[in-house]
């Protein structure tokens, strides 16, 4: 089986301790892998096909659904993930569905090209990028994302939209990432440095995550400042979309040939 070597301690790796074991339990209940899959109608598949991609590397893959997804659709798929809790759930979701996914329990900060190898395409998703609160290790992760991927391949983030969140416009339509039917997504503090979402299964069990509350534009500027170029991006799964009313903001960008 895979080596789970040390993980780095310090602000990066604290998030992995939200995930505790009876959260990421219910975690595929707050997806609802089927209504998720029918909301993005294909639109990671498409947009990796059409920049030519076949290897990629997941490297939040929290519980496994786009890893599953992506290998289904028939890419070279890679997971990884820094929380323990959630790479065992993914793992266990790789056998369910019969599929032999790599995967590695790793911090992003030993996400090491030399071990992994390069990659058509980073993805990035469930808003996991704003779980590090400092730019400067953003920063850091993203020129580890750019050390993963060939030259001219594609970076996928997403990230809830906090432009939205920050001006008292929250919404979670369920419509696209978290669909179950027994769980509920409100806020607790929201403020200029931390957001807090509150999980509430069946209207009982309760769940906190803290984020930080990362603007699209902030994003968009931090990804090309670290070897990105050729930056678009889309809410909720459009190209021509309204700020105010997406859930997710889903950025890409190209690592920038000779930019290391």
């Amino acid at each position: 089986m895979n080596q789970m070597p040390k993980q780095p301690n310090g602000p990066i790796a604290r998030y992995s301790t939200q995930y505790s074991a009876d959260f990421v339990e219910r975690w595929d209940e707050l997806v609802d892998w089927e209504k998720r899959k029918a909301g993005e109608s294909g639109f990671f598949e498409n947009l990796l096909r059409n920049h030519g991609v076949q290897t990629v590397i997941d490297v939040s893959t929290g519980s496994g659904f786009h890893a599953v997804q992506l290998k289904q659709a028939g890419f070279d798929v890679v997971a990884t993930d820094g929380s323990p809790t959630m790479l065992t759930k993914a793992r266990a979701n790789f056998r369910r569905y019969g599929l032999a996914i790599p995967s590695h329990h790793r911090d992003w900060r030993a996400l090491d090209p030399q071990e992994l190898g390069q990659f058509d395409a980073v993805v990035c998703l469930g808003s996991s990028l704003c779980h590090v609160f400092e730019a400067s290790e953003r920063l850091d992760v993203l020129q580890t994302f750019r050390a993963l991927l060939k030259p001219g391949g594609l970076l996928v983030v997403d990230q809830r939209n906090f432009f939205a969140i920050r001006a008292g416009h929250f919404k979670s339509s369920g419509h696209y990432y978290y669909c179950g039917t027994h769980v509920s997504v409100s806020l607790g503090e929201v403020n200029a440095h931390l957001c807090e979402f509150i999980y509430r299964f069946d209207n009982a069990e309760q769940y906190r995550l803290q984020v930080y509350p990362l603007l699209p534009g902030e994003l968009t500027q931090e990804v090309l400042a670290c070897g990105f170029s050729e930056h678009a991006s889309y809410g909720d799964f459009l190209a021509d979309y309204d700020m105010m009313q997406c859930d997710f903001v889903i950025h890409t960008a190209l690592a920038a040939r000779g930019a290391l």
